[in-house]
């Protein structure tokens, strides 16, 4: 498999596709009308299916990305022009109808 994959290994997969079959068993023993027996059954799958998993390691699958830095692109904005920036939008300032906070 290639490095920084995460598709995962094929036994962590089949526990996947183990607990899928346990939830659609149990989604379907309820729809039309509730067959309890069918749905403890979907249940009992699905356990199986975390064991399976809890066994094949499943959550040593996760791989650690390294944190992405992107740059930080120019824009204008009435912060940079109130910080003296050229090219944003000049800031009206009243003296008679601006008052400072305080």
């Amino acid at each position: 498999m290639a490095q920084n994959s995460h598709a995962g290994r094929a036994s962590s997969w089949l526990a996947v596709i183990v607990i899928w079959i346990g939830f659609g068993v149990g989604g379907a023993a309820l729809v039309p009308h509730p067959k309890w027996w069918l749905f403890w059954i979907g249940l009992g799958i699905v356990a199986v299916g975390g064991i399976i998993a809890a066994a094949v390691r499943i959550f040593d699958d996760v791989i650690m990305d390294g944190p992405r830095v992107e740059p930080e692109e120019r824009h204008h904005s009435e912060l940079t022009a109130a910080r003296g920036e050229s090219g944003g939008p000049e800031i009206a300032t009243d003296p008679a109808t601006t008052k400072p906070h305080g």
